[in-house]
């Protein structure tokens, strides 16, 4: 009998433990507001909220609750990173149930557009599946806890919106060759479709958490283009916009960054008829506008014009654009009376990101961990500079 209890004290021990803590950050701030302007469980404005789990054998506590990420916030995100501390063993498959429930629980932002989970790790799942809250369906085999979040990952809504899932996996100690395919699957399983990267080393791993904050940075801001055209051409005349002439330039034809259309005109509107676009990702067919300016251009805008890199259309390239129009019978001819100046505008229209980052902590990092937090961080600071935008 005294066996038998000093066995379930044990296990009490442990299941309350379940983490390591770090002296340096003090109690648990579960649902906190993380102490930033608009952000914590009420979100009052656009921008990036973020939060962050550090995992070992269990959820290193406290969490970086989720709240607004900015210029004048982000230390508080870089001092938590800086602060995790390497522990034993691995649950990999409770931290991401956690962040999926963060995301979850969290009030949705003003004008979200994206709900990301971001997963770095460097081993297989030994822990998750032990008895008590880190397992709540009590699964006894750690594949099917993966599948569950696969399911959940893929299928999915929070907030009206379907989760966009990052992996990125660097084999620690732990990851022999026979395990290769295992450890590849589980960054499949944790992530969305073509969005897993198994890195060969840190260098790689630092690349991608940068290819993960520029795409989710693109769904933080729009960037809406407005060009102006005269009133009347002949009917059918082809415009096109070129982005990357200089005012020396006497055709188009040497354009590679352009948006071509046909010109037509009715009693109270103007329609570009039959866009296209070299060197821009919009798909757009056609664009009718009722607006003029004050000098009695047509005003077309292109919401969310972004170059087939994914980035926006800034100030300065605007100032290059020049406008060329073509009669069916005739050459391209510069239109003179279209100013960069007066003919161009845009406006940034700014949005919500809700992303959950989740980190492996691990002894099996060796000395890669130091170069896994540095790149933690470089990830936030790319975020912050896309939002001070």
């Amino acid at each position: 009998m005294k066996a038998t209890a000093a066995i379930m004290l044990m296990m009490a021990v442990m299941m309350t433990a379940g983490c390591t803590k770090d002296p340096n950050n003090g109690g648990n701030n579960s649902g906190g507001n993380g102490g930033s302007s608009g952000g914590g469980s009420n979100p009052s404005t656009e921008g990036i909220y973020l939060g962050i789990i550090g995992f070992n054998n269990g959820i290193i506590e406290p969490i970086k609750e989720i709240s607004l990420l900015n210029a004048s916030t982000k230390n508080q995100f870089l001092s938590y990173i800086g602060n995790l501390q390497k522990g034993r063993l691995t649950g990999l498959y409770y931290a991401d149930y956690m962040g999926l429930e963060k995301l979850k629980t969290y009030q949705k932002p003003p004008k979200l557009q994206n709900v990301s989970l971001v997963t770095f790790t460097d081993g297989l799942d030994n822990y998750s599946t032990q008895e008590g809250v880190m397992n709540p369906n009590n699964y006894l085999d750690p594949d099917d806890y993966r599948d569950y979040l696969n399911n959940r990952i893929r299928n999915e809504n929070i907030h009206g919106l379907p989760i966009t899932a990052y992996s990125i996996g660097l084999r620690g100690a732990d990851i022999q060759a026979n395990n290769v395919p295992r450890f590849r699957t589980i960054l499949e399983k944790l992530a969305s479709p073509n969005k897993s990267y198994m890195a060969e080393n840190m260098a790689q791993v630092n690349q991608q958490f940068q290819v993960i904050a520029q795409e989710l940075s693109h769904t933080y801001y729009n960037s809406n283009v407005s060009l102006a055209v005269p009133p009347a051409y002949y009917p059918n005349e082809q415009i096109r916009f070129t982005f990357d002439l200089n005012q020396s330039a006497t055709s188009p034809a040497n354009s590679s960054l352009y948006i071509t259309a046909t010109y037509e005109k009715t009693s109270n509107s103007r329609v570009l008829k039959n866009i296209t676009y070299s060197g821009f990702k919009n798909n757009v067919s056609n664009n009718e506008s009722f607006e003029k300016d004050a000098d009695g251009f047509f005003v077309f805008k292109f919401a969310d014009l972004r170059y087939s890199n994914d980035q926006t259309v800034s100030s300065s390239d605007l100032s290059r654009v020049r406008l060329w129009h073509k009669p069916t019978d005739g050459d391209w001819t510069p239109e003179s009376e279209f100013k960069p100046g007066q003919s161009t505008s845009s406006e940034v229209d700014k949005n919500s990101a809700l992303i959950m980052l989740v980190l492996d902590c691990t002894d099996s990092m060796g000395d890669n961990f130091i170069d896994m937090k540095n790149h933690a961080k470089n990830f936030v600071n790319t975020l912050v500079s896309a939002s001070s935008n």
